[in-house]
């Protein structure tokens, strides 16, 4: 297996990609290795998915389905790049697609659906992925016009609806990644105290071993063994949580940057009105 990620590499797989068992789970395996390179590999993902051929496109869902799958137990990064690419992604297929993809897209967010593939986010998967309400309409190259649209719920509620790739739903899909996380970061960090903490009452039985002139046996050793299995368990996991408060730290910075940038910006154009108010009226 290739040890170095290489996006090129991954879009001529891509292009080979058929429905055989055989020909996702390598494929499967592949990104699975790369894991720590989810973004590259979700982003070249999507590329090949929407210029490949609308009969290949299925066997791109099963292989996002199989990471998915199996990537879980190693950490959240497909999970979360995969919630920003999918919900188009199904919307094509079921939209644009026939009755072979859309039953196969139906599977699909059932299965992801029932396991909880995308953890509390998955109580409203279909609404999200396969909603009734269209995708907001894009403007300035490509910018949705307006992140958040406000929907009536009824005559004394309203809700608000985040648009797909809007600055407010990249912070909420963040911030979800991290909720969703919290309970790996708690036991990962009890895990690692509990392993560090063994190694150092085994440390301690070796000096006393020492001055006592008894040796250890095998058993010491496989214990020693087991301790350092569990901390480099550890160490993937809290690797995974500490991507995944990157990530949402940055979408905050990002969000700061912009709010602070239009707070500017108002300020200039409220000096300019003032000037102008005291200009015609105060004089």
């Amino acid at each position: 297996m290739d040890n170095v990620f290489n996006a090129q590499i991954l879009a001529e797989k891509l292009s080979k990609l058929n429905n055989s068992q055989q020909s996702i789970e390598t494929l499967s395996h592949w990104c699975i290795f790369h894991r720590k390179k989810a973004k590259q590999v979700v982003e070249t993902w999507d590329k090949l998915f929407n210029s490949s051929q609308r009969e290949q496109r299925v066997s791109f869902l099963y292989l996002a389905n199989d990471i998915l799958q199996n990537s879980r137990r190693k950490g959240s990064e497909f999970v979360n790049e995969f919630w920003k690419a999918l919900p188009a992604a199904l919307k094509d297929v079921y939209e644009n697609g026939d009755d072979y993809g859309r039953k196969a897209i139906s599977r699909l967010v059932d299965i992801w659906e029932e396991r909880k593939v995308f953890g509390s986010r998955g109580k409203s998967l279909k609404d999200e992925m396969l909603g009734k309400d269209p995708p907001p309409l894009l403007e300035n190259n490509g910018r949705s016009s307006n992140s958040i649209k406000i929907v009536k719920k009824d005559a004394h509620s309203i809700r608000l609806k985040l648009a797909v790739g809007g600055m407010p739903a990249k912070i909420v899909t963040a911030f979800q990644a991290v909720h969703d996380e919290h309970f790996n970061e708690d036991t990962a960090l009890n895990k690692c105290k509990a392993a560090v903490r063994c190694v150092e009452k085994m440390e301690k039985d070796v000096d006393n071993g020492c001055i006592q002139g008894n040796q250890q046996g095998p058993t010491f050793a496989n214990e020693l063994q087991e301790q350092e299995n569990a901390l480099r368990q550890c160490i993937d996991q809290l690797e995974s949580v500490e991507a995944t408060r990157v990530a949402l730290v940055a979408q905050l910075k990002e969000a700061l940057q912009d709010q602070e940038s239009k707070l500017e910006l108002i300020r200039t154009q409220l000096q300019v009105r003032i000037m102008i108010f005291f200009y015609f009226f105060i004089e």
